[in-house]
């Protein structure tokens, strides 16, 4: 046990000087003789997460959580990451066991608020992106931020893109009351406009576009083409296997938005019709209220410029950012 002690000693002292790889390979040693370590597990579940796998994470959160129960942070660790994930459902069971154990803690009761909205502190303002994926919105996100508007957990949105598939608006509007701005899915889908439009009257509708539709199609297709890693353009088959929100989530999305099957999926004429009747669609459902609509192509040199204007705010010399470029 004076050898497990020492490692986890280290392990922390690698941890607190940003030595994140030795931390986590001292954490595995300790793991290697006792597979049910609270402190090692989540310490590496932490670490997981800084590296962007969640996944791997809630396998380590809840092993410590198992093995030492009557620790909240553990239990808020694992809501956290589900959280994170979008998976909403499965963070409030998660609360909802810990609140059985009779632990009460700040960490805990700050999840349940941001889930509930009731943790939201921006200026009450919405704003809605409505534009098409890969018309410049994680960059439009970026900007926004910048600005001071408290965004909105896209993976959340993600998740709930089979209740947009059905018209079922009741989660989709409960996350709107987290934040103040919203982007990507189910944001950038036909019909989900009209209805924030109605339940949150004077909120502000940002249409992001490409240069032209044949460009937004190549950029997607460029796009799909990278994270899938096939070297080659998706096949329905690719797609179905792919975990992105989960397994086939990008195939449920090919399907749900541009009502595509094997035989038609990637067909340009299909996506850039698609493409070309939603922003027809916004536009037209805006026309007579210029106020409450901004057509924002972020690669143009005034972008920042006609966002600030269209907001209200003041603009400090910050500049578009232009990121997650795939054209």
């Amino acid at each position: 046990m004076i050898a497990i002690d020492e490692k986890l000693r280290a392990a922390f002292a690698h941890y607190s000087g940003g030595r994140y790889r030795a931390a986590a390979a001292l954490y595995r040693e300790v793991l290697d003789v006792l597979p049910e370590h609270p402190l090692a597990n989540h310490h590496l579940g932490v670490l997981a997460l800084r590296w962007r796998q969640p996944r791997s994470a809630l396998v380590y959160f809840e092993k410590a959580a198992g093995a030492e129960p009557r620790r909240p942070q553990h239990w808020a660790s694992l809501a956290r990451c589900w959280y994170f994930l979008g998976e909403w459902e499965k963070a409030a069971a998660v609360l909802q066991q810990a609140a059985s154990l009779g632990l009460d803690h700040p960490s805990l009761s700050r999840i349940q608020s941001t889930m509930a909205g009731t943790a939201a502190t921006g200026s009450g303002r919405k704003v809605f992106c409505v534009g098409r994926n890969k018309t410049g919105t994680t960059s439009l996100e970026a900007a926004l931020r910048s600005l001071g508007f408290r965004m909105g957990l896209q993976a959340r949105g993600e998740m709930l893109m089979r209740d947009w598939a059905r018209r079922d608006f009741t989660r989709i509007l409960a996350l709107c009351r987290t934040a103040d701005a919203f982007q990507d899915v189910p944001f950038s889908c036909n019909h989900t406009f009209r209805v924030l439009d109605e339940q949150f009257p004077g909120s502000k509708f940002i249409l992001t576009v490409r240069d032209s539709p044949e460009q937004w199609y190549e950029s997607l297709v460029r796009f799909h083409t990278r994270i899938v890693r096939k070297g080659r353009l998706p096949t329905a088959d690719d797609l179905k296997a792919f975990h992105y929100r989960y397994p086939g989530y990008l195939w449920d999305s090919a399907q749900f938005v541009y009502g595509v099957d094997e035989a038609a999926l990637y067909d340009r004429e299909i996506y850039i019709s698609h493409y070309r009747n939603h922003n027809q669609r916004v536009v037209e459902y805006f026309r007579n209220r210029p106020d409450r609509l901004l057509v924002l192509n972020v690669a143009e040199r005034d972008a920042m410029e006609k966002l600030c204007a269209f907001l209200g705010v003041d603009r400090q010399a910050q500049a578009m950012p232009y990121l997650n470029r795939s054209a």
